[in-house]
């Protein structure tokens, strides 16, 4: 019975693609097809429900504008950024069960946290995390080993919540990495995580040499220690993350032969491994689509939009629900001038839904313009504008379509409309 009724609260859903695909966010539903980090919800719900199974946290996370956006197609109700502000006759049983054990988090075991955490952070809850996980909880203590994971995550629910507003290495945002990092006492797996963060970020923001030089050090040593306490999958997968990561210390030296090397070592690790559980594939595909990620960038970098535009057309069949990658590959044909196949990637982005459907709609739009069609583009456009009423770029797009009497009348209604 609670199948029948969790299929019915799921029916509103169903009924656009883009929510259909990505419903774990808006229901725990289980997904039909959708992106990877949208089967990593389902994941992460299924390791907190059975605390016998192997835990489970995904590497990726999506900014909270990513759930404001899915909202905007789900409905006003599932515009919310902790699960118990969804209303009551809107919750599945999953969903029921989650609110329930939230309001008594402090008498969870610190496992049940750290799985419950790993939920919350894959649905891009982050404001529960900031209020449940005190911001003075030390890293690890003697009593609990665990205290660190939870750390970690906290973390990483205030770096992703402060995402929208911040530019370069902020310091206030990264000291609690920099902590977890510097504990000994933490898990080895923890402190890898922490280490590769502050690393990763400060080659992001284009930090000294000198001082990047110093994090690739300690990131070496806290591999050296997870390698020693991990095995199998996890340990592999962890020496894949750590190859890429390390690709940005010969990135900032501008060391082209050293770069590739170490990128095409981060590949071959990535590609050899071998997942065993359904859980591990999704992570499998996670890593390999961050890999390829890079690696198109890595590409872009080299100024081969060749090899750039192969290595996101992989991307595409790795990961092919996810919008974010068909709108990376329309980037790279952009970049090459193929606006036709530039067209088609936006297109299929803006189809996906969240998080990049927006910008899909507007670019397969420019592109439409560049190809001559200027019909089609206006209509995404107007669609865009109508999405996102103080868009300057879709507004002024309306304004440059050709002098005909259908545009004329859109380009009076974007003037009308225009709210200063």
């Amino acid at each position: 019975m609670r199948d029948l009724a969790d299929r019915a609260f799921g029916g509103s859903l169903d009924s656009r693609f883009s929510t259909w695909l990505l419903r774990p966010y808006l229901d725990l539903g289980l997904p039909q097809a959708g992106p990877t980090h949208a089967r990593s919800v389902d994941a992460a719900w299924q390791a907190y429900a059975d605390p016998q199974s192997p835990s489970f946290f995904p590497q990726r996370a999506l900014s909270p504008g990513f759930r404001a956006q899915l909202a905007e197609q789900a409905g006003p109700r599932y515009a919310i950024s902790d699960p118990r502000d969804l209303a009551g006759d809107q919750r599945t049983g999953r969903w029921s069960r989650l609110c329930r054990d939230l309001e008594v988090w402090p008498e969870l075991s610190s496992a049940g946290q750290c799985r419950l955490a790993a939920l919350l952070h894959a649905m891009c809850l982050y404001e529960p995390l900031l209020a449940l996980i005190p911001a003075e909880r030390a890293a690890a203590s003697d009593a609990d080993a665990r205290a660190g994971q939870l750390a970690f995550c906290r973390a990483s629910a205030k770096f992703m919540q402060d995402l929208p507003k911040r530019s370069g290495y902020v310091s206030e945002t990264m000291a609690a990495f920099e902590s977890i990092a510097f504990d000994e006492r933490a898990s080895a797996p923890v402190r890898f995580n922490a280490t590769a963060m502050v690393f990763v970020q400060k080659a992001k923001a284009r930090a000294a040499f000198a001082d990047l030089d110093d994090w690739s050090k300690r990131l070496e040593t806290a591999f050296a220690a997870v390698s020693d306490s991990e095995n199998g999958f996890a340990a592999r997968l962890f020496g894949s993350r750590f190859s890429r990561g390390m690709g940005f210390l010969p990135q900032a030296a501008g060391d082209r032969v050293a770069m590739i090397r170490t990128m095409d070592d981060a590949e071959r690790r990535a590609r050899e491994l071998a997942p065993s559980t359904a859980g591990e594939e999704i992570l499998y595909r996670e890593n390999l689509h961050a890999v390829l990620e890079s690696r198109t960038k890595e590409a872009l970098w080299l100024n081969d939009l060749a090899l750039a535009a192969s290595r996101a057309a992989e991307l595409t069949r790795v990961d092919p629900y996810d919008s974010k990658a068909w709108a990376e590959l329309g980037q790279v044909h952009y970049l090459r001038e193929n606006w036709q196949k530039a067209a088609e990637a936006y297109v299929v982005a803006a189809m996906l839904g969240p998080p990049a459907s927006a910008v899909g709609r507007y670019m397969a739009g420019v592109c439409f313009r560049k190809l001559g069609l200027d019909f089609l583009a206006a209509v995404l456009f107007k669609e865009t504008l109508e999405m996102d009423p103080g868009g300057i770029s879709s507004r002024q797009e309306i304004f440059d379509l050709p002098d005909v009497d259908v545009f004329d009348t859109l380009k009076q209604w974007a003037r009308a409309n225009i709210r200063l």
